[in-house]
């Protein structure tokens, strides 16, 4: 299994401020996300939720609107003071492409994004 505090070193996580909606046990929250990489997100709740490790949950990035957004799927791997770490175990073509590229575009170096994919490969 994937060690959440390894993935930080070996995944560069992009800064943004983009809201995210989760979805998880039924209930829907609103919030920001504060990084995000191809291995999963960091996001505060708007409503101070903080749910449990080991939580499933389903994320929507916004990232234009309502017209382009990053679906991800994950669980809560850890939750400090008001910010929750989501690491990913599933996400949809189109989203992947469309992370892969703000991912490529905010790293300014295609060499660094091949070793991200690389490593997601081989986890």
């Amino acid at each position: 299994m994937p060690d959440p505090a390894n993935d930080r070193r070996r995944f560069h996580r992009i800064a943004t401020d983009k809201p995210v909606t989760v979805s998880s046990n039924g209930e829907q929250h609103t919030g920001v996300v504060l990084d995000v990489s191809l291995r999963g997100m960091l996001f505060t709740a708007n409503d101070g939720w903080l749910p449990a490790p080991g939580t499933a949950i389903e994320a929507r990035i916004a990232i234009d609107g309502d017209v382009h957004g990053i679906n991800m799927s994950g669980t809560v791997a850890h939750v400090e003071q008001d910010n929750i770490g989501l690491l990913c175990t599933s996400i949809d073509v189109d989203s992947a492409t469309t992370l892969k590229r703000m991912v490529e575009l905010n790293l300014g170096d295609h060499a660094l994004l091949e070793r991200d994919l690389i490593e997601l490969v081989h986890d």
